[in-house]
């Protein structure tokens, strides 16, 4: 695809198997990280979410982790020139083997965990490797990120936030009560007011933690003329350089 300009950063994902689109662009301006001590974007791919994150929280540390190398390379790239260089780390390994206790500098709670994960089930993948590995994740989908995400969330306060379709809330739904992980928050993603949702937006901590019933909540892309709607407009205006 090429450059892709924001208020304040700049993203290259030439070399990236999984371009940007509108469903990261979503998760990094809904996702909240609250008071975070570390942002971990998990499958950083060109390293936007990472970069909306860092934007957000000015005290958060972000680690962004790839398996795919050329992804990696465009992460690394785009936040060497951003304005949070200092405070963004990109590591090209795979995500399902890293966890905070075999990282230095050690990792602190609370964590963040935020990803927009491969949710393709279909047999045919793409020719492009990497863009087959970014959407079918070979290993790697929402049913591991949960999985994987339940185990390095030990304190209270850790939380994830990622992206699904919204056909898959019972698979989802079903994934994180295995893991003992509940939603304290969802968003219904609907790309006009009489369509129904295409995507769904979730926030979950550890159960243990839960103290008041998941807020939820719609969220509208666009208007009937196909422009923006405010909704979508004031949530991610802070990046689009249009709005």
């Amino acid at each position: 695809m090429g450059i892709f300009r924001f208020k304040q950063f700049t993203v290259d994902d030439s070399r990236c198997g999984m371009k940007i689109g509108t469903d990261g662009v979503l998760l990094g301006s809904w996702a909240c990280a609250g008071n975070a001590s570390s942002v971990i974007d998990a499958g950083t791919g060109s390293g936007l979410i990472a970069l909306m994150m860092a934007q957000r929280y000015r005290h958060a540390r972000i680690i962004g982790i790839d398996i795919d190398e050329s992804s990696a390379l465009d992460a690394k790239y785009n936040a060497s020139v951003s304005p949070w260089s200092d405070r963004i780390e990109i590591i090209n390994t795979d995500v399902l083997g890293w966890t905070p206790d075999n990282h230095t500098p050690e990792v602190g709670h609370p964590l963040c965990i935020i990803s927009n994960p491969p949710f393709f089930t279909e047999a045919l993948h793409s020719p492009d490797s990497s863009r087959s590995l970014a959407r079918h994740g070979s290993g790697f989908g929402i049913g591991t990120l949960i999985q994987w995400a339940s185990k390095i969330m030990t304190q209270n306060g850790d939380t994830l936030s990622f992206i699904a379709p919204a056909d898959r809330d019972s698979e989802v739904q079903y994934q994180l009560s295995l893991s003992r992980l509940a939603a304290i928050r969802i968003s219904d993603v609907r790309p006009r007011h009489d369509r129904k949702a295409i995507r769904r937006l979730y926030e979950v901590t550890r159960e243990c933690d839960v103290k008041s019933p998941c807020l939820t909540e719609t969220v509208t892309l666009r208007e009937p003329d196909g422009s923006y709607t405010q909704q979508y407009s004031i949530l991610t205006g802070q990046f689009y350089l249009d709005k």
